[in-house]
């Protein structure tokens, strides 16, 4: 009897001790488990954090770029603006430049071209060109911007050139392609700049034209060239003159 109390004493106290173990260990996992949760959800956000931290960096970087290139456009709006009116201002000064430019009959010289004769002795060291600009104006030689030939038709500079080329003076020879203005300076660039012209010079014109100066039957200056309406005779301060330039010495 004494034996079996035992036995039923051991595997009580077994049984007990299982039970303890178990209760430790469920206490060890409740302990353990909120502890892991709460480092990974520690760490979860703090990674969450940092991704904040960097993308809120980005996005204030970006902000700034874009800061910096509204006020870069906004300078070349203003820029552009200024460009415009300034466009503008000079649009209508060449304009208002065209309308006088073009404007000739106001200032159309009267000269007699039939006597050329008396022409001839008021200018007779530069008679051979005027000799040559009259014979285009019988034969009805007329403007075409950029014409190069007398079947065409010439700008104001090109038919200067043109003369000279037939005279033999320097400063007569024009690259095709050249607009008004470029053939203009190219003559300039070729032809000597004097103070006091003579007959026989080339008068240029800030819009373009290179006319011929000359003495009339009564001792007058005008000049004479090709002008929008053929070749025409104008009083010598038609235009903005830009200086006299002669051909050779």
């Amino acid at each position: 009897m004494a034996s079996t109390g035992g036995q039923a004493l051991d595997e009580v106290l077994a049984r007990l001790e299982r039970r303890e173990r178990t209760a430790r260990w469920r206490a060890l996992v409740f302990t353990l488990v909120p502890a892991v949760l709460a480092a990974a959800l520690l760490s979860y956000t703090v990674i969450q954090v940092r991704a904040a931290r960097a993308e809120k960096a980005d996005l204030e970087r970006q902000v700034t770029s874009l800061k910096r290139d509204v006020t870069s456009l906004q300078q070349d709006a203003a820029r552009l603006t200024q460009d415009t009116a300034k466009l503008s201002r000079e649009l209508e000064e060449a304009r208002a430049k065209l309308r006088q430019s073009t404007d000739l009959s106001r200032f159309a010289h009267p000269i007699n071209l039939v006597d050329a004769k008396m022409l001839a002795s008021r200018n007779p060291e530069a008679w051979p060109a005027l000799d040559q600009i009259i014979r285009w104006r019988q034969q009805g030689v007329g403007w075409r911007l950029g014409g190069r030939s007398p079947d065409v038709g010439f700008d104001s500079p090109g038919f200067a050139a043109f003369v000279l080329s037939r005279l033999g003076a320097p400063g007569g020879d024009v690259r095709p392609g050249d607009d008004v203005l470029e053939t203009s300076g190219r003559l300039r660039e070729r032809l000597q700049r004097v103070g006091t012209p003579r007959a026989g010079d080339l008068a240029f014109y800030e819009a373009g034209y290179a006319l011929f100066y000359f003495l009339d039957e009564r001792n007058r200056p005008f000049v004479i060239g090709m002008t929008p309406f053929g070749i025409t005779a104008l009083e010598p301060d038609f235009a903005k003159l830009i200086g006299y330039y002669r051909p050779s010495q």
